[in-house]
């Protein structure tokens, strides 16, 4: 497949592009800026690609998108159109400005929920809230991560997610995408408790 990674020129969006480099699919960096698309590809090594947003949306089979959440509608509003059909992996977290161990998105439902709802016909998934950009970027440990999503196109996500030698976990329906976005808020606060960087969640009994 071709995995276009949206707003990918910061760090999680590198390492994406590195555990993505160790499976079968094809790999492109999306941003606004060409420049700094191309730049984060060849920071990113092997064979990834550097695109504009918009080009990297029509190119790819799956769009994995790690955008803050402060340019998450107006990416999908801008993108809506060559989105449709295609499977949308949203690992934004709506982080609240003033709070950052707190969740806050404009309509009161997920980030996911929203993407669903701009990119009307998109099999949209919420995934990776519960790992850090540094563990992904170690490409040798492996992680639990969770999958909210609807039944078609999810077999491809939990493949690509497993493929990326990651333990793919299926959590449900899009409905409890909410969950998995404070979850990334409960670790900030467990790492800031603990002064640790790299909390996570296991899943056990699966």
């Amino acid at each position: 497949m071709k995995i276009a990674i949206l707003g990918g020129t910061g760090k999680l969006g590198l390492a994406f592009a590195r555990r993505l480099q160790q499976t079968p699919h094809e790999v492109a960096i999306g941003s606004r800026d060409i420049f700094k698309a191309e730049q984060a590809a060849r920071k990113a090594g092997g064979a990834v690609l550097g695109m504009t947003n918009s080009d990297a949306a029509r190119w790819c089979d799956v769009a994995l998108v790690s955008v803050p959440y402060d340019g998450h509608d107006s990416l999908f509003e801008n993108l809506k159109d060559v989105l449709r059909g295609k499977i949308i992996i949203d690992a934004t977290v709506p982080i609240a400005p003033e709070n950052i161990f707190q969740i806050k998105t404009v309509s009161g439902k997920s980030a996911a929920e929203e993407t669903a709802a701009i990119v009307s016909g998109a099999n949209v998934f919420a995934a990776f809230h519960t790992i850090s950009h540094r563990v992904l970027r170690q490409v040798e440990v492996s992680h639990d991560v969770l999958v909210a999503g609807g039944a078609t196109g999810k077999a491809e996500v939990l493949d690509l997610i497993r493929s990326m030698g990651l333990r793919a976990i299926d959590a449900g329906q899009l409905q409890i995408a909410g969950h998995l976005e404070r979850m990334t808020a409960l670790l900030l606060s467990i790492n800031n408790s603990n002064n640790i960087k790299e909390s996570g969640i296991k899943i056990t009994g699966v």
